[in-house]
């Protein structure tokens, strides 16, 4: 396993460019121009992403526009999240990849120690789901955080870090969200998740800053996968292609949505 590197970005930007640059991180990984990668960020302004293959019609795009907050589409699976007060993780690798290549499952579960032993360091006791979840209700399609599947992550039996996971030509992208102070019953977007999910602060009973989290998880990340996390800033290139795929897919879903 080669050492993995490390991008934290700063400031935090918008859902468009952190959904580009995750897409094309993995499309450098799987050309073999890149090491594998974890990514950690946040998003502004707030945003709600939808899962690759989500139908538009489990949000409501007027409500959203209405409060200043962007609808964008992850270039991984799932169901919808509502993204503000969070800590979010990437992970990019190649599909083969001796740690964290193999089955989807595999790559779950690989990521979920690193998780869970980047929450352990912040105080948080959590546990990995061993089982798919159940159905969970009329609202199942909408929100992500409204079950926890197989290798997710509960604290209290609430669901603090949603992920989903989607191969790109021969890599792997895992993107998911460690909720620090955000709720996911965020109605106004059509989302419901009745009390399922949790968030960091109200696990510790405190805030906690972006910056913590980071430090945390990346100690997390270290220990649990045995690799060095060797931190190199996105490049002015990277930053220059990840706006200009901002922008055709922001242009794109303007002329869709007119």
């Amino acid at each position: 396993m080669r050492d993995v590197r490390l991008i934290v970005d700063r400031p935090h930007r918008d859902g468009w460019y952190n959904m580009a640059f995750d897409e094309l991180l993995a499309r450098a990984v799987g050309n073999g121009a890149e090491q594998p990668v974890v990514r950690f960020y946040g998003w502004a302004p707030p945003a709600v992403s939808l899962g690759h293959n989500q139908d538009d019609a489990d949000i409501d795009r007027a409500a959203c526009a209405a409060a200043g907050i962007d609808v964008v589409r992850r270039p991984t699976g799932g169901r919808a999240v509502f993204h503000k007060d969070e800590l979010t993780y990437s992970v990019a690798a190649p599909a083969d990849d001796p740690l964290l290549g193999g089955a989807v499952l595999a790559t779950y579960r690989t990521i979920a120690a690193a998780l869970l032993a980047g929450l352990a360091n912040l105080g948080v006791g959590a546990d990995m789901v061993r089982s798919e979840a159940g159905p969970a209700g009329p609202n199942r399609a909408a929100s992500c955080f409204a079950a926890a599947g197989r290798y997710e992550i509960t604290a209290g039996g609430r669901k603090i870090v949603g992920s989903a996971q989607r191969r790109i030509g021969n890599a792997l992208l895992q993107q998911g969200s460690v909720l620090l102070a955000q709720p996911q019953d965020a109605p106004f977007a059509g989302l419901r998740d009745d009390g399922r999910s949790a968030t960091v602060a109200q696990a510790l009973g405190r805030p906690v800053g972006f910056d913590e989290a980071v430090a945390a998880m990346t100690a997390g990340f270290r220990a649990a996968w045995g690799v060095e996390l060797d931190p190199v800033p996105a490049s002015g290139g990277e930053r220059a292609a990840a706006e200009r795929l901002a922008a055709a897919q922001r242009a794109a879903a303007r002329r869709e949505n007119c």
